[in-house]
């Protein structure tokens, strides 16, 4: 009997082994994504105020976050035109990087949330946005707050170019074994959309909005012209990565 559980331990290891490698040798695929992100989100742009915003506020906090998130690219930079700011981040995972479990897990329910910020609105999958008869992809939005400080934010997270779409998401996680048994359904569903190979080209993109109104945000032509010229992201329907 021992003999048998001890063979069939060995073939399971071989399978994950073998598995893993067919993932990793054979199911990366070339980007469709060519075009850097900086170059996609200006750091100049005429009567616009652009700055840098550091991932975390001291350099060891910002390698810390850039080894968790693993990304090969990403960009962090406030707009502000008159009351208008506009916080924009965005990363970028090429094909056999991240997960989109380890991606997703970023957004603001949870990582924003185990901060200390707390989800004060949320709406999923929100479609039928048009800017200049131009159709956004379906986006996720939500309102956070923190020491007294209103966020509300939009972000897609988007996988081979298209939208993943969060069904439902709690606010923030825990830590260790208990946090891992209460994402296994997450892991369960995400196998069923994408198969074995999980690691694809990905791209997460945040954009918040502190202490605004936002659908005066929406509104404002300024706003509207500022995403439009950001739409090599691919967050239009009309224009997917290149």
């Amino acid at each position: 009997m021992r003999k048998i559980i001890l063979a069939f331990s060995v073939f399971l290891v071989l399978l994950s082994v073998g598995i893993m490698l067919y993932v990793r040798i054979f199911s990366v695929v070339e980007p469709k994504l060519t075009t850097p992100i900086k170059e996609i989100v200006p750091e100049k742009i005429a009567g616009w105020t652009v700055t840098e915003q550091p991932l975390a506020e001291t350099e060891g906090m910002r390698q810390y976050v850039g080894k968790l998130l693993q990304f090969d690219q990403c960009v962090s930079r406030v707009f502000r035109k008159g009351e208008l700011e506009v916080v924009f981040y965005v990363a970028y995972w090429s094909p056999g990087g991240k997960t989109p479990f380890d991606a997703g897990g970023h957004n603001p329910d949870s990582c924003w949330v185990n901060s200390g910020w707390t989800r004060d609105a949320r709406e999923f999958s929100v479609s039928d946005r048009k800017l200049n008869n131009r159709e956004l992809l379906p986006y996720e939005f939500g309102v956070y707050s923190k020491d007294g400080t209103t966020q509300p934010v939009i972000f897609w997270h988007l996988v081979n170019g298209n939208p993943f779409v969060y069904k439902e998401q709690k606010t923030g996680w825990r830590n260790g074994l208990a946090g891992a048994i209460e994402r296994i359904s997450v892991r369960i569903e995400d196998f069923k959309r994408f198969g074995l190979n999980q690691r694809r080209e990905q791209m997460f993109i945040r954009i918040s909005f502190p202490n605004q109104d936002i659908e005066k945000v929406w509104a404002n032509p300024d706003f509207q012209n500022l995403l439009l010229s950001v739409d090599r992201l691919g967050i239009f329907k009309d224009s997917p990565w290149k």
